[in-house]
Parts: C-alpha cells; sequence; structure tokens
C-alpha cells in the first residue's frame, strides 16, 4: 500500500500539474477564455492575494479542471490496484497537492523578485519565472505558463529564464484601466460576448 500511496501521488502531482499548465495556457491562447482571465493579468503590483484576483468563470474552469483531473486519476488507480487503494492513500495526496500549490501560488505572486539557479528553472518555475508572465512587455507575452513544472514550458517552447531587471505589471489595454468589481465582473462578459459575435471563439 505504500507503494501505491507514493505511486498515486507522483502521478496525480504530474497529471495535476499538466493540466494546470494546459488550461492556463488556453486561458492566453483562446478569445473567449482570454476574456475572463484578462482580470488576473489586470493586477498591477503582484502580492501574495493576487493569485485570488481571478473571474468566477475562470475559477468555476479550473474547479472542472480539478474534478476531471481526480476522476481519471483516481479511476485509473482503483483499476490497477483495486482496494490497495484507499481514501487515505486519495485523500493524503490531495491535500499534499493543495498545499503545495497554495505555498507555491502565494510565493509565484509576490512582489519579491525570488530567483533559482537557470539549471533549476528548466525544472521548476521560480516565482521571478511567473512575474515575467505577468510583465507587460511583449516579448515576455505567453511565456512560462507553468505552475510548478517548468518541464511543460520547455517541450512547449515558452520557457524563458528569471530576469535580474524590475518588471511593469497590469494590461496595457482599455482594460486594464480600471479595478473596480463591476468593471472586473462584467466586462469579461461583454468581451466573451463580443467575441462569439466575431465568430472567434
Amino acid at each position: 500500500a505504500p507503494v501505491v500511496a507514493i505511486l498515486f501521488t507522483i502521478c496525480f502531482f504530474v497529471f495535476d500539474d499538466f493540466s494546470r499548465f494546459f488550461v492556463h495556457r488556453l486561458m492566453h491562447r483562446v478569445p473567449i477564455l482570454w476574456a475572463f482571465h484578462q482580470v488576473h493579468h489586470s493586477a498591477e503590483t503582484m502580492t501574495p492575494f493576487t493569485i485570488f484576483r481571478t473571474h468566477p468563470i475562470e475559477g468555476f474552469i479550473f474547479l472542472l479542471r480539478t474534478s476531471i483531473v481526480q476522476g481519471i486519476t483516481i479511476s485509473i488507480f482503483l483499476f490497477l490496484f483495486g482496494n490497495k487503494v484507499d481514501l487515505i492513500t486519495i485523500f493524503g495526496a490531495s491535500v499534499g497537492v493543495v498545499i503545495f500549490h497554495s505555498l507555491g501560488s502565494n510565493l509565484r505572486h509576490s512582489h519579491i523578485k525570488i530567483r533559482y539557479p537557470r539549471i533549476i528553472e528548466m525544472l521548476f518555475i521560480s516565482p521571478g519565472q511567473h512575474q515575467i508572465h505577468h510583465s507587460t512587455e511583449k516579448r515576455h507575452f505567453d511565456k512560462n505558463f507553468g505552475v510548478a513544472l517548468a518541464v511543460w514550458d520547455l517541450i512547449f517552447g515558452s520557457l524563458v529564464h528569471s530576469e535580474t531587471k524590475t518588471h511593469k505589471f497590469g494590461l496595457d489595454t482599455k482594460f486594464g484601466t480600471k479595478h473596480n468589481l463591476v468593471h472586473l465582473y462584467i466586462e469579461p462578459f461583454k468581451a466573451a460576448f463580443n467575441t462569439i459575435k466575431r465568430n472567434k471563439i
């Protein structure tokens, strides 16, 4: 059972992290999804609370992602190992992943530039690399989508190492000029509707 628990934890972590990377990438590449994800990128300062600056629609999409990942992983392990997969194995892995991502998310959105050695940044996304993801510079657009592992960005060609320079955050668009809740919650629906009207989903 301990071996199964370790294997389950590793597989769940890797699958969960890849799915976060993949959905995050879609949030930037698919116009109707970007309409909602831009709320997160409109933040002009990085703080541990920036992780909570998300539109409810994006929150629902990531909740759906979590449910799918858990469902698939648990189903596969129940099929392969049967009663060796108990609730402690499942919830232990889930709690571990939640704690890891909670701490990592807070660090990623820190105002402090925390960098790793270049070789480490090819394996794990540093807070400095995620700050580049939020940079307003065009050369940084669509870079460093990863949450924990950097290998996905390396494979898909979107990995960039952290830099010593200070970055400007936010959106250089009309949307990024207002920060009240009504604007941040309602405008994405208008943008999504306009995207559908233009057939650019």
